[in-house]
């Protein structure tokens, strides 16, 4: 006989939107070690509110820096700042659009041009593959590099991003605000039949996964990255999902590193 189990398995903290699911961590798991992984085999521990801080000064660049309801494609392995670039255009009145690392040339450039996107973060090496590509990619104002030390035209570091928005009033960007029921996540299947289509998520799909999963999952105070973040489970019941629920998630490069 099956074991019956009584759904929620804990208590559930009710939020409507990114923006109060960060508040609710900053405030309640403030000083909660929020993010671990390594750096030249040295282990990096970032709290909720250090976190957050991340948030305001990329989120005050990219106001400052580029328009409303802005289109953000982001392309790399999974890292801190992969999560940084995903939470800062959640909590931000644009679109996140999550891309494929191992995607041919000619799709990646397909899927930032289909999806209107005018920033895109990304590791070093897709550096090159956008430089011999700048003619059919018109519309991207900034790249974003999270290793680049130095800006190079619209090739930006993303940690002189950071101390340019930590130099800037980030009320501007902490006041945006999206329609529940409007465009907030694209993300594009696998494209078997022809280039890659987008399937549209609004913040209130995504609240509602967050919200529900929860209810019905088991989640520990520690988790661990299996997934690459461009998948939509992993970057919704990995990376959200633990937020809300004030876990420390331990990001996992790849699963050959596991």
């Amino acid at each position: 006989m099956a074991k019956k189990i009584n759904y929620p398995l804990y208590q559930v903290q009710p939020f409507s939107s990114i923006k109060e699911m960060i508040d609710l961590a900053v405030r309640n798991a403030g000083d909660k070690v929020a993010y671990k992984f390594k750096i030249d085999d040295e282990v990096r521990e970032i709290t909720f509110s250090e976190f957050y801080t991340t948030i305001k000064n990329l989120g005050a660049f990219l106001h400052e820096n580029t328009e409303d309801k802005r289109h953000i494609a982001c392309i790399g392995k999974n890292s801190y700042e992969w999560i940084t670039a995903y939470i800062t255009a959640l909590r931000g009145d644009g679109v996140f659009v999550p891309l494929d690392k191992d995607l041919p040339t000619a799709d990646i450039i397909h899927v930032i041009n289909d999806s209107e996107c005018t920033v895109v973060f990304c590791d070093g090496k897709f550096e090159e593959v956008f430089r011999e590509n700048l003619d059919k990619l018109s519309a991207v104002k900034l790249f974003i590099v999270f290793d680049r030390t130095e800006n190079d035209g619209k090739f930006l570091s993303y940690t002189d991003a950071l101390q340019k928005g930590s130099e800037l009033d980030p009320s501007a960007f902490l006041s945006e605000q999206s329609d529940p029921n409007e465009l907030k996540l694209l993300v594009y299947t696998s494209g078997t039949t022809g280039f890659s289509k987008g399937v549209m998520l609004s913040e209130h799909n995504i609240v509602s996964s967050v919200y529900y999963g929860l209810m019905i999952s088991t989640v520990y105070d520690t988790g661990l990255s299996l997934l690459p973040y461009h998948h939509t489970y992993e970057a919704v019941s990995d990376i959200l999902v633990s937020f809300h629920h004030h876990s420390t998630l331990c990001i996992n490069e790849s699963l050959p590193a596991i």
